[in-house]
């Protein structure tokens, strides 16, 4: 029996270090195509800094005083704040909905008349006017009513909601979002993992911010007690504020804030498709740079680059 044990046990050491072999030579290629997609992203910012040469004596006396070269820095442009923070306040009105008959109907001239003449017939307000009224430059179907104050878009917003047309729809309100890193669960979380109820009306009250909503983002079964999550406020003004303060404070316990990026899925490096990683690809192996098949892209010889993804 003991002879029949050893025997097993020592059929189990070889299958377990046949695994172990097999993940090895897997996370040494991971490892490898990695490398390999560092290289060709130090290629790429290397030939964009060739085109974006540093400014000479020249250029700089030839700008004004208050003006700077195009390619320098300033210390406002390297604030972590994105640059999609921006304090201008606007209803947008979409009508990508509404049919071709009543098109003539939601054009901006007809959108600043209707809005203007709902609001003139509100004592007080006789001679009203939109601060502006422009598409919006990526969506046609658009419209944007700039306001001056939030009170004003709110008034913007009810008017505009009963004057649009059939098929076009006010928008809800854009919200901002900021990470919060080190946050206490308990002051966020129930023992659900679900978010207390009135938690961000209590927390928009602490930090002086009007919180929209707020996720988790740390996983909620590892038991930690601190984690990071995300929370939308309303106002451009406030994001920057806490951005720029460095702390958003939880039940009197500071965390600290930072920009949100969306996680983007997983990349393979080897056939450079999404949902997976290189390890567990069986697909043909692709090129980075030209999308071709039967080399990499450290050997590529393609002049202009090419998605794998869409082949444009």
């Amino acid at each position: 029996m003991r002879e029949q044990t050893a025997r097993d046990m020592e059929h189990l050491r070889e299958e377990v270090m046949k695994e172990l072999t097999k993940v090895q030579a897997q996370t040494a290629e991971e490892i490898k195509q990695v490398k390999e997609q560092l290289h060709m992203m130090a290629d790429t910012v290397a030939s964009s800094a060739q085109t974006s040469p540093q400014p000479s004596y020249a250029d700089v006396a030839r700008s004004s005083p208050t003006s700077q070269p195009s390619n320098v820095r300033t210390l406002s442009s390297m604030r972590t704040t994105p640059s999609s923070f921006t304090d201008t306040l606007f209803c947008t009105i979409d009508t990508s909905r509404v049919i071709q008959e009543d098109r003539g109907k939601v054009q901006v001239g007809e959108v600043r008349q209707a809005i203007e003449e709902k609001v003139r017939a509100r004592d007080g307000r006789e001679s009203w006017r939109c601060a502006a009224v422009v598409k919006d430059a990526r969506n046609p179907d658009r419209i944007k009513v700039i306001c001056r104050d939030e009170e004003e878009m709110q008034l913007v917003k009810d008017v505009a909601e009963k004057t649009v047309v059939n098929g076009a729809r006010v928008l809800r309100d854009q919200l901002y979002p900021v990470k919060v890193d080190g946050a206490n669960r308990t002051v966020v979380l129930d023992s659900s993992g679900n978010v207390l109820l009135g938690a961000e009306e209590a927390l928009g009250r602490e930090n002086e911010v009007t919180i929209a909503k707020m996720h988790w983002l740390s996983d909620k079964e590892n038991g930690k007690t601190y984690g990071s999550m995300v929370i939308y406020v309303t106002k451009a003004s406030d994001a920057r504020r806490l951005l720029e303060e460095r702390y958003f404070h939880l039940a009197g316990e500071s965390a600290s804030t930072n920009v949100f990026e969306r996680r983007h899925p997983a990349q393979c490096y080897n056939c450079w498709e999404t949902g997976h990683k290189a390890f567990a690809c069986s697909k043909t192996q692709r090129c980075g740079k030209c999308a071709g098949t039967g080399h990499r892209h450290r050997d590529c010889q393609a002049v202009e680059p090419k998605c794998v993804l869409c082949g444009g």
